[in-house]
């Protein structure tokens, strides 16, 4: 198990209830599902609607979760194609920033959620056929069911924040 997210979030998370001992089939339904989830959460939604205790609107996290997605789908193909590279981290508030979360539309985030989603299945795929052990600086070594737990940990804390956002 990742102690190092399980004592930065809780075991389970205190703030979306994740239990991190879920198995690889558990995270691979979070995974898939979430496209279809995150389109009926906001569905009558434009986006842009906002939480005050939260730092982004709804498409936000719609497209922080497809790049999420995205960052550690080419991590994990890296390393099953043969690197041995260190994860380089990066600053999701910044990226945010770069990409203009806040200002996207949401259908074009609703439709990269699903092109992400395919992304990751992809590289999960491609690493089922090899070894796969990440090394994070922070976190030490992870193998793919590790990074499947923190795809799933990530879907479920923001499918909270959407449900904090659009909820009356």
């Amino acid at each position: 198990m990742n102690q190092f997210l399980r004592a930065a979030y809780g075991d389970p998370c205190r703030e979306c209830g994740f239990e991190w001992a879920v198995g690889p089939a558990v995270c691979g339904a979070i995974v898939s599902e979430a496209p279809g989830r995150f389109r009926s959460l906001l569905s009558g939604h434009d986006g842009k609607e906002a939480h005050p205790k939260l730092e982004w609107n709804a498409t936000a996290y719609v497209v922080h979760v497809a790049d999420v997605l995205r960052i550690w789908s080419d991590r994990i193909a890296a390393v099953a194609l043969g690197a041995s590279d260190p994860v380089v981290p990066y600053d999701e508030d910044r990226l945010g920033d770069a990409r203009g979360y806040m200002r996207l539309p949401l259908p074009g985030a609703l439709w990269s959620l699903g092109r992400a989603v395919g992304d990751w299945q992809a590289a999960e795929q491609l690493a089922e056929s090899a070894t796969v052990v990440l090394t994070h600086p922070e976190q030490g070594p992870l193998e793919l069911d590790a990074v499947r737990r923190i795809m799933a940990h990530e879907i479920e804390h923001h499918v909270g924040d959407l449900l904090l956002i659009v909820s009356p």
